[in-house]
C-alpha cells in the first residue's frame, strides 16, 4: 500500500502546540490529531481548498475534496466578550486563505481570558502525523504534515 504526505499551513500567526498540549475537550484526540494555535491576530483562514460542510457557534470543518481530508477549526475562548463572527456559511466553496471566522484577541487577553485556535484532521487513518511546535504565519509555516495509506 502506498501513502500520500500533506503539508497544512497555518490558519493563523501565533504558538503552536500539540493539540494534546491545551486544556479542553480536543486534547485528549478522540476527534484526531492536530494541533492549537494560541494566536497573535484575530483571524482564521482556510489551511487548504474545500467546502464548509459544518458551522456551528465557535467551529468551522472544511473538507478538502481534492485529499479526501476533513478538518475541524475551532475557537476555545475563556471570556466574557469575544466578539466572535464567522464569515463562511455551511455548504460555501473556498480557497486556500478565506477567512474562516475571527473573534478580538487583544480584548480576550485584556479581561484575563484565554483563546486558541485548534484544527483537528477528523476523518484520515493517519500513520503518520508531524505537528509543528514554536511560533507559526498565517499561510507561510507548516502546521502539520499527515502520511496517509492511499486506496
Amino acid at each position: 500500500m502506498t501513502t500520500a504526505t500533506f503539508d497544512f499551513m497555518a490558519p493563523a500567526t501565533g504558538k503552536c502546540v500539540p493539540i494534546e498540549a491545551v486544556h479542553h475537550s480536543l486534547s485528549d484526540r478522540t476527534l484526531g490529531e492536530g494541533i492549537a494555535i494560541f494566536p497573535n491576530n484575530n483571524t482564521v483562514v482556510a489551511p487548504c481548498n474545500g467546502v464548509i460542510t459544518r458551522v456551528s457557534d465557535h467551529a468551522v470543518t472544511l473538507f478538502d475534496s481534492e485529499h479526501d481530508i476533513e478538518l475541524l477549526l475551532t475557537a476555545d475562548m475563556e471570556a466574557q466578550h469575544h466578539d466572535f463572527q464567522l464569515h463562511v456559511k455551511a455548504g460555501q466553496t473556498i480557497t486556500t486563505g478565506t477567512e474562516l471566522f475571527s473573534c478580538d484577541v487583544a480584548a480576550i487577553k485584556a479581561q484575563g481570558g484565554y483563546v486558541d485556535f485548534s484544527c483537528i484532521v477528523t476523518n484520515l487513518p493517519i500513520e503518520e502525523v508531524s505537528v509543528c511546535s514554536g511560533d507559526v504565519e498565517t499561510g507561510k509555516t507548516c502546521m502539520f504534515s499527515c502520511s496517509c495509506p492511499m486506496v
